[in-house]
């Protein structure tokens, strides 16, 4: 019994130590070798900008990690800076959602790639309201025009010619030209151009600014010397209205008068109108480019007047109003609007004056625009 208890020992003794020996001359143990991110993916809005991604490494000697980016993918770009990729996304100017990424990789494939996706918003589509006309009609001295910009992103505004300038206030949503002054003898013409947004998210409108000459500008070519005109003239040596013919000699009743400059395209002065000395400032009419003239004043007690009849009546009395003379379209003469007012026809103009022999007299001219059609009275440009 004791030889055998003693006997298992020194087997037992013998078992291990052959284990020991044996386990000496295995290979070691293979390691799960990898890189641990910090995220799996990233995102980003439309505007783009950059996103970091960090990389806890466990590799074999000699061995090291690297990004492959997918080749299509050129919105973004990855660098390594560190233990880290710095993923770099271009703003998306499209109203489509887009996605991409790229691997994680070792060089010597000692562990398995780690795919990290990459993802964008899309754009707002873009809104551009532009408050302008289609066509900005200049005379030649130019001037400024402001018009209002709606967008919900940050637009520009451009100019064909350098003759226009072109700025614009994103705040306060506003543009504005500046045009010079057309020196030249022809025409001239811009285009008026605002962007939003680039590539595939992009936006335009245009429009055309057209400039005139001087020749062609309506309000200098009302400077100059006019005569008043009229089918029948009339005249009474004793101060009273009747109907004899009249054939006037215009230097000697003031018909012809001159139009001056006043304030540039809002007013001009109408000297020696009717009576001598006289300096009258009528207003200037850009839309139809004509002149309203007041009636109904006194120069040295001498009155300027309209005289009215009532319909199927020989009685008159005086009236003050204005009256606008419209231009023909070469701008060589100006018709003057006799409105109907409460029943009475404005018939003509007159003028209470003195011959050169000291007498009163009145000079006027007779138009019915109603009842008897004599032809208007006008205003006719002289030649210089």
């Amino acid at each position: 019994m004791v030889y055998n208890l003693f006997f298992r020992r020194i087997l037992g003794v013998m078992l291990v130590c052959a284990l020991f020996f044996a386990g000496c001359d295995k290979h070691e143990p293979l390691y799960a070798y990898g890189v641990q991110l910090s995220v799996d993916g990233v995102s980003i809005d439309a505007c783009g900008g950059e996103r970091r991604v960090v990389v806890d490494a466990f590799l074999s000697d000699g061995d090291s990690w690297s990004v492959e980016r997918d080749g299509a993918e050129e919105w973004f770009e990855c660098r390594v800076e560190g233990d880290a990729i710095i993923v770099a996304i271009e703003p998306n100017n499209d109203t489509s959602m887009r996605e991409g990424g790229f691997n994680v990789v070792s060089v010597n494939n000692s562990f398995e790639a780690r795919r990290v996706t990459v993802t964008q918003e899309a754009a707002e589509e873009l809104m551009l309201d532009v408050n302008a006309e289609e066509c900005y009609e200049v005379d030649s001295e130019g001037g400024s025009y402001t018009f209002v910009v709606d967008s919900n992103a940050e637009w520009r505004i451009s100019s064909s010619e350098a003759w226009v300038v072109a700025s614009a206030d994103i705040e306060a949503r506003r543009a504005t030209l500046v045009i010079d002054v057309n020196e030249g003898d022809t025409q001239r013409e811009a285009t008026i151009t605002v962007e939003v947004g680039e590539g595939g998210l992009y936006k335009e409108a245009s429009f055309t600014v057209k400039q005139y000459t001087r020749a062609e500008n309506a309000y200098l070519n009302l400077v100059g010397k006019w005569e008043i005109t009229a089918s029948k003239w009339f005249y009474s040596p004793n101060g009273s209205l009747n109907s004899l013919d009249y054939t006037p000699n215009p230097s000697d009743y003031y018909l012809i008068f001159d139009l001056d400059e006043g304030e540039y395209g809002e007013t001009l002065i109408m000297r020696d109108f009717l009576y001598p000395g006289t300096e009258l400032e009528v207003r200037y009419n850009a839309k139809t480019g004509g002149i309203i003239i007041p009636f109904g004043w006194t120069v040295l007690s001498y009155d300027v007047f309209f005289y009215v009849t009532l319909l199927n009546s020989t009685q008159f009395s005086y009236a003050s109003l204005e009256v606008e003379a419209t231009p023909n379209d070469e701008c060589t003469a100006l018709t003057l609007d006799m409105p109907t007012v409460d029943g009475f026809n404005y018939v003509g103009f007159g003028l209470w004056t003195y011959d050169e022999n000291g007498g009163k007299i009145a000079v006027g001219s007779n138009y019915r625009p109603t009842m008897f059609p004599m032809g208007d009275i006008q205003f006719v440009k002289k030649s210089e």
